[in-house]
């Protein structure tokens, strides 16, 4: 079923390296924590992790007490069938309501599954609701 919800995303920044992703997904893993979406990349000499994990609170606090940059912040995920159209719909009405999209990251499955779309804007409640009121509407 096609919905939205506002979660807690964690923000991680390191000094890039090779094997830094390698370092942080096994810290997350060896706590028992699983990473359900996860953006990463590089600006400058900086790696930027955007992660959602089953547990914030412990990789938040393992990370920071490990030295590395980490900040929480709540995004606006979409889960939506894997098909033409479907991001674009949504987000023709965020462009007509003034919604700016400051990021966003997907992970996608086979066509006709369901993928994540999640995304940080500068007026998330807003965005949710209209994203909310969208997937209602019976033929969307």
């Amino acid at each position: 079923m096609e919905n939205v919800k506002i979660l807690k995303e964690i923000k991680i920044v390191a000094e890039n390296k090779i094997g830094l992703l390698s370092e942080v997904s096994e810290k997350i893993s060896k706590e028992g924590v699983n990473i359900e979406d996860i953006s990463a990349f590089v600006i400058g000499g900086e790696a930027i992790f955007y992660l959602i994990t089953n547990n914030n609170e412990k990789i938040k606090d393992i990370f920071k007490k490990e030295g590395y940059y980490v900040e929480e912040r709540e995004v606006v995920v979409l889960t939506l069938e894997n098909r033409p159209g479907a991001l674009s719909k949504i987000a023709k009405k965020f462009k007509e309501e003034g919604i700016d999209i400051n990021y966003i990251y997907a992970t996608s499955g086979e066509k006709g599954e369901k993928t994540n779309v999640i995304f940080y804007s500068d007026n998330n409640e807003k965005a949710y609701e209209i994203a909310k009121y969208i997937l209602s509407l019976s033929k969307w």
